[in-house]
């Protein structure tokens, strides 16, 4: 354990959360009510941006350290875990696009989604374009990759290091869903809910790649429903 593991657990699992809630989310929300062009793109874009590097930074750490990487869940000799990620991660788009066309085709359900989604704290937040949503499925990969090595994969690591894997699993899923702090109350406790099925589930399979095609299914039919409500041209 060294001075940078500190300090990245610190930054990606503290400080960033605490800035996107205090200040980014609220500066993005103010701009989305002035209706400035592209500033969903750009929030996007940002995101993954800063996920991207602390993984990168996360990954330079463990080589600087001579880590394995399977004790960082990426471990490519389990063919099997990557297999079965692949195929959930197919699976999961087979229902996302039965879902689009459902919704899509029923006027009922989409004017059903877009009230519900009209009062919900991430309303600003999810796809209105063509655009939006592609820049949104790009996020969701960088989210579902960057996220599950950042927190099951180096949080759970580092706090284990210091306790047992239950309180890793535990602590980890709690940090990941007030990482959402931005989404209220209810998004920080479904966050934490979904980091406490991905944490269980990298447990038992031993490998991030499972967690990670579910990770990416999981936020684009987020995205797609927020387009499939808010859906303009463009």
């Amino acid at each position: 354990m060294t001075l940078y593991d500190h300090l990245i657990v610190i930054v990606f699992a503290g400080l960033y959360p605490a800035f996107d809630f205090f200040y980014d989310y609220p500066k993005f929300k103010t701009n989305v009510a002035k209706n400035k062009p592209r500033v969903r793109i750009r929030e996007y874009q940002n995101g993954i941006a800063w996920i991207w590097i602390f993984s990168i930074l996360a990954v330079l750490i463990w080589i600087n350290n001579e880590r394995p990487f399977e004790n960082l869940g990426l471990d490519i000799s389990t063919y099997w875990s990557i297999w079965l990620g692949l195929i959930l991660f197919i699976l999961g788009l087979a229902y996302i696009l039965y879902i689009y066309y459902s919704i899509k085709n029923d006027a009922n359900q989409r004017s059903s989604l877009r009230a519900k989604l009209k009062v919900s704290e991430v309303s600003a937040y999810v796809p209105r374009t063509k655009n939006d949503f592609r820049w949104f499925i790009i996020l969701s990969i960088s989210a579902g990759i960057c996220e599950e090595l950042l927190f099951r994969g180096f949080l759970m690591w580092y706090i284990n290091e210091f306790s047992s894997i239950i309180i890793a699993v535990i602590l980890s899923s709690v940090l990941f869903g007030l990482g959402h702090s931005y989404q209220g109350l209810k998004g920080v406790l479904q966050a934490g809910g979904i980091g406490l099925v991905m944490a269980v589930v990298y447990i038992f399979s031993g490998s991030l790649w499972i967690p990670i095609a579910l990770h990416i299914s999981v936020d684009i039919y987020s995205g797609m429903l927020g387009w499939l409500a808010f859906e303009k041209s463009g």
